[in-house]
This record gives C-alpha cells, sequence and structure tokens, in this order.
C-alpha cells in the first residue's frame, strides 16, 4: 500500500485555504476544492489549471493538509517526479492523489498517468491534477488521455485583480505585524511579479531585513535588500 505522507516533500506546511486570497472569480473553485479536500460531494477528479502565480500549487498543499487532517491517505508528486518511472504506481491505494504540474510530464509518464487515472476512477481514489494550460493545450500526444482530464470539473484559476491583490499584501503584512506607508504599497505592486505567492516570500525577506537593520520596510531598503 502506498504510505500515508503527512507533509510531502515540496508541500508548504504554512499552506492552507484560509490562508490562500481567492478574489472573487476564483470563489468557486476554491469552495469546490476545499470540499473536495475533506471528501464531501460526489466528485472523483478535479483538474485546475493557470498561469504561474495563480496559487495551483497551494491549493494542492492544501488539500493535502486538510485531507491528512481528515485522517485521509494522501499521495503527493509534481510533475517532474512522476517522469521517474513506476512513480504512479500504487498510488490508487490512496484516498486523494495530487499530482500538480502535469505539464510537465515526458510521454512515458503520460502513458502512466492515463493508466492510473484508470485505476483510481475504478476503486475509491479521488484525483486533484494541475497544470498551467488548458488540457487542449497541453500538447499531449494520447487523445484518451485528454478526454480522461475532463472527467471532472475543470476550474481556470485567475490572477488576482488589482484592487484584490493590494487587500491581500495587506493582510499579509498586517499577518507579520508590518505596517508600511501607501508609497511603499504601490511600489511593491508596481516593481514586483503580481502574484501574491512571490509578494509574499519578498515580504518574509524585507521583515527580516527590517528586523537586522531595526528599521522599519520603506522604498530606500527595499531597494538595499534587492542589490
Amino acid at each position: 500500500m502506498h504510505p500515508q505522507l503527512t507533509l510531502p516533500l515540496g508541500i508548504v506546511p504554512s499552506s492552507s485555504f484560509a490562508n490562500f486570497y481567492a478574489g472573487q472569480r476564483n470563489q468557486t473553485a476554491l469552495n469546490s476544492i476545499s470540499a473536495f479536500a475533506a471528501g464531501q460531494g460526489d466528485e472523483k477528479q478535479l483538474f485546475i489549471w493557470g498561469a504561474l502565480g495563480v496559487g495551483k500549487s497551494h491549493l494542492l498543499s492544501a488539500t493535502c493538509q486538510k485531507a491528512v487532517e481528515s485522517n485521509l491517505q494522501v499521495s503527493y508528486l509534481t510533475g517532474e517526479l512522476a517522469n521517474h518511472p513506476h512513480a504512479l504506481d500504487g498510488l490508487e491505494h490512496s484516498d486523494i492523489v495530487c499530482i500538480d504540474d502535469i505539464q510537465c510530464l515526458n510521454n512515458e509518464a503520460q502513458t502512466e498517468l492515463f493508466h492510473c487515472i484508470n485505476r483510481c476512477r475504478a476503486g475509491h481514489t479521488r484525483l486533484l491534477l494541475s497544470a498551467d494550460n488548458a488540457i487542449e493545450n497541453l500538447g499531449f500526444a494520447l487523445p484518451d488521455l485528454r478526454t480522461r482530464l475532463s472527467w471532472g470539473p475543470v476550474f481556470h484559476l485567475q490572477l488576482l485583480e488589482d484592487a484584490e491583490l493590494r487587500q491581500a499584501l495587506s493582510h499579509v503584512l498586517q499577518s507579520r505585524d508590518l505596517v508600511v506607508n501607501d508609497d511603499v504599497m504601490d511600489y511593491l505592486l508596481r516593481h514586483f511579479p503580481r502574484d501574491i505567492a512571490r509578494l509574499k516570500a519578498l515580504i518574509d525577506e524585507l521583515d527580516n531585513a527590517s528586523m537586522r537593520a531595526k528599521r522599519r520596510i520603506t522604498i530606500p531598503l527595499i531597494r538595499g535588500v534587492l542589490q
């Protein structure tokens, strides 16, 4: 039997549904995936896709966390790990299988995923899969694999809109008891990638630099950190 992975390699322990900033356009997807992770509903498979930074890996991580809290057996793989021979063998013995970035699968792994989906479908295993593009644009050579990826609901995750991103960044700062003025907020949103995951990583770095320098976060401090 495939072992339960309580904190699988590549999963960020702090990732949860509670600290995912969905935005209005992603709320339906968030609700569906959260219910799926808790074993609620009849869906056996979900597929999520979107550009870098929309939070796909966060949602897979959160799914693993919530499933483990519900005493479910969880398996997690990235697309690159799934390229290893026999990496998908036995996953049908888990309650939930999460495979991230399946656009990275090589031809052999694509065939293995096809068979894995069939085995999971024949049993009681649920699948959460993610990619950086829509199913029809992944370039998979196996038509039947594309069909199977569409067997459950498909959600296109959207980047946060400007006001939502600003609000999410404000929440991140508040959670760290950090106070910045509007000029700093505008500078961060204007000069850095517009996805909350990378902005959170930057805030962590700035927070550490601020404590070392015993200074509040200012635009000069930001520039100094980045140099």
